[in-house]
């Protein structure tokens, strides 16, 4: 990875110190305050570019279109209604036994 940027933090005194890794030579990296060995690397994040993207705006015709391809609802049957025309039959026959 050339051109890498790490942080690296000192194992003694807790330094930090922001480095740019270049080349491919590998030697022991100290401490610039205390000479310790630097041995925990991190890298640095990159900061994401942000791409702006072009505004999409639906027609009037995809919304028509998206409407008409909706499924149609399954017709719920009335199940009361059977119900109610047994006890008004009931409650007639029972009214006339009375009167």
């Amino acid at each position: 990875m050339p051109g890498a940027s790490k942080i690296a933090t000192c194992c003694y005194c807790g330094t930090r110190a922001a480095l740019v890794l270049r080349g491919d030579s590998r030697h022991e990296l100290s401490c610039s305050s205390c000479g310790a060995p630097l041995h925990e690397l991190k890298s640095i994040p990159l900061q994401k570019q942000r791409v702006e993207r072009e505004v999409a705006y639906r027609s009037a015709s995809a919304k028509a279109q998206r409407k008409t391809a909706e499924k149609p609802r399954k017709k719920l049957k009335n199940k009361r209604k059977f119900a109610k025309k047994i006890f008004e039959e009931a409650f007639d026959f029972i009214e006339d036994i009375f009167d």
